[in-house]
């Protein structure tokens, strides 16, 4: 199943990505590592755009994801963060957001997709991935 109906990197995103690249950066000094899911896109036929700065409705806890240099096309061409979101309860899951904090943050970017129905205990692996083009 492809991942998402709508995926973007927002806005801020792209400022957090052009401000890393720098030896010091200067306003965006954390990875956006921190993986979440949220209810309510698909419902209320929201896409992900690039002004995204949150999720319709984020469920759960943030997950701290694991950080790699993958290749897509070129060697090291693509940011990659791959995290585990667990559901407390059931849940009709169809939105993802990638941050730059545990709670609060910057979103890097955004997703909506195909409702996941989860029940308590179930989880989604995200894996996200941001290719240099």
């Amino acid at each position: 199943m492809a991942f998402a109906v709508a995926t973007v990197v927002t806005t801020i995103g792209k400022a957090i990505f052009a401000d890393r690249v720098r030896t010091t950066p200067a306003t965006y000094t954390n990875s956006p590592k921190y993986v979440a899911m949220g209810t309510g896109a698909t419902g209320a036929a929201r896409t992900a755009v690039v002004a995204d700065t949150v999720l319709s409705a984020q469920v759960e806890t943030r997950t701290s994801g694991t950080e790699s240099v993958v290749t897509t096309g070129t060697t090291g061409d693509t940011y990659q963060v791959v995290g585990t979101v667990t559901a407390t309860t059931t849940r009709a899951c169809d939105e993802g957001g990638l941050f730059d904090a545990s709670s609060s943050g910057n979103m890097f970017t955004s997703a909506t997709y195909n409702v996941i129905s989860l029940t308590n205990g179930d989880s989604i692996q995200f894996t996200w991935k941001a290719q240099l083009t």
